[in-house]
């Protein structure tokens, strides 16, 4: 027995006592008794991620953060205290384990700046660095009690998620910095929906600035590249029972550095260590151009960016204000040039029989905002029978890797890509072909004119022809001419 408890007591002071690197001052482990000052620095054990306190170029103020140690030029991954900073000039501060258990940052004055303020059962916690970026606290049976990766600030690591748990309200995001100097809380936002299939969104506080399309049980589909350019490993985990949405790039081991951020205006950028180079490589940044701004075309608004100007109406639709359009502000889209035929009041004679609608066909779409999956639907004829016999839908694309989409709200964030994208159907009235009333009346009167100005001529030869003979006798083609008029 009283081995047993001099064993134990060895394993509590093992765990309980610092690691220390003597010649450069860093430590692997903070404890109760084992702070981390300003002139020190928590390193992971393979010495790929670094824990301390910096001051950004030009500020006043002092966080704690974590960056990757030996890459330059270096990335700020994680900060712990953004919105409550210390003075540059406070030089007393530190990051200590309180006798509740919990992580807590202090000032020189010991006022507590930041806390991880979970519940511990114990004092006998240790905060460690993961090679993977983690930051953890842990209890005397090395349970993970909280994480850095359960609180991010603006970037997302391998191996960690972002989502929401809508039972619990937990809501995982990326938030911006302020700006490149100021790790404060930024306007832009980065974070999954809930929605069947979900969809990774940036919104600008609480306007939607872009959006990645569905997810297809493996990409993105709105990221048209996604499949290519990106490494594998993407994860989404969806549990509409438990209420969960998660989204991460898993990775087995640290052969490669990436991460994602949203820097303060509002780009979500992918970047990748290249060991050749020994630079970081961005693989993807969104938006990258004017169509991947959310809704740039309006309601009914179809955009490409490789056209001047970039929107369009959708086929049966004109601008809501000619003027705005015509000025390049497509924000107010467009509108119906016919009411739909399933719309129209059919209170008439027995005899009268309205047109069924059609849909206008547009391919290698980024499908709209706002769809509504039908998960009992499996094939595009029966995506397109449920769409007809509902007058409320107004659009439908059968994706293969998903199924049935349907839309009864306006189409927004409407883009045609050079390559992949998906097959969308638009309803519109039988008889509008996508002509404008305006451009039709003008096709019209040039027809007559046209004709017109053939039987006249006919007219006038075949009057010198006739002088020339002393004749009166009449033209048939003259007749047919007039007859068709």
């Amino acid at each position: 027995m009283r081995l047993m408890t001099a064993r134990f007591s060895f394993l509590v002071f093992f765990f309980l006592l610092p690691v220390r690197d003597i010649a450069s001052g860093a430590v692997h482990n903070i404890t109760l008794s084992e702070p981390l000052f300003q002139n020190q620095t928590l390193v992971s054990s393979g010495q790929i991620f670094e824990l301390g306190f910096f001051t950004p170029n030009g500020s006043k103020n002092q966080y704690v953060g974590i960056w990757y140690k030996n890459l330059r030029p270096s990335r700020i991954v994680w900060v712990a205290n953004r919105d409550s900073p210390l003075t540059s000039a406070d030089r007393s501060g530190k990051l200590m384990i309180d006798t509740d258990g919990n992580l807590k940052l202090v000032d020189g004055q010991q006022n507590i700046v930041w806390s991880t303020n979970v519940s511990v059962q114990s004092n006998y916690t240790a905060a460690m660095l993961s090679d993977g970026g983690n930051f953890v606290l842990k209890d005397k049976n090395s349970t993970e009690v909280w994480a850095s990766f359960d609180d991010p600030t603006d970037t997302i690591l391998l191996n960690m998620k972002i989502g929401l748990n809508t039972r619990t309200g937990e809501r995982r995001v990326l938030l911006s910095w302020k700006n490149d100097n100021d790790p404060s809380s930024g306007n832009f936002t980065t974070g999954i929906t809930s929605e069947t299939p979900p969809q990774l969104f940036t919104w600008n506080g609480w306007t939607s600035y872009w959006r990645s399309g569905p997810w297809d049980k493996s990409t993105f589909i709105g990221i048209p590249d996604m499949d290519t350019s990106y490494h594998n490993g993407y994860v989404l985990q969806q549990d509409p029972q438990q209420g969960t949405t998660y989204f991460s790039c898993d990775s087995d081991n640290n052969s490669f550095l990436a991460y994602a951020s949203i820097s303060p205006e509002g780009i979500l950028a992918v970047m990748i260590w290249d060991y050749g180079s020994n630079s970081w490589l961005k693989s993807r940044a969104a938006p990258s151009n004017g169509c991947e701004v959310y809704g740039t075309c309006g309601p009914f608004g179809v955009c490409n960016s490789i056209n001047s100007p970039i929107c369009r109406c959708v086929k049966g639709f004109m601008p809501q204000s000619k003027e705005e359009w015509n000025r390049g502000n497509w924000t107010r889209g467009c509108i119906r040039e016919a009411e739909l035929n399933c719309q129209k009041n059919t209170s008439r004679t027995p005899s009268t029989q309205v047109k069924k609608d059609v849909f206008v066909h547009m391919n290698q779409m980024k499908v709209p905002d706002s769809a509504e999956y039908l998960s009992n639907i499996g094939d595009v004829g029966g995506c397109q029978s449920q769409c007809m016999n509902n007058c409320s839908c107004l659009a439908y694309s059968f994706v293969s890797t998903i199924g049935c989409l349907v839309w009864a709200k306006d189409l927004i964030d409407f883009q045609e890509f050079s390559t992949a994208g998906q097959d969308v159907y638009i309803r519109v009235a039988h008889d509008n072909t996508g002509t404008s009333t305006g451009a039709r009346l003008i096709i019209s009167i040039s027809t007559i004119l046209g004709i017109m100005f053939v039987g006249t001529a006919i007219f006038g030869l075949w009057k010198w022809r006739a002088s020339k003979r002393g004749t009166s006798s009449s033209c048939p083609m003259l007749n047919f001419t007039l007859n068709v008029i």
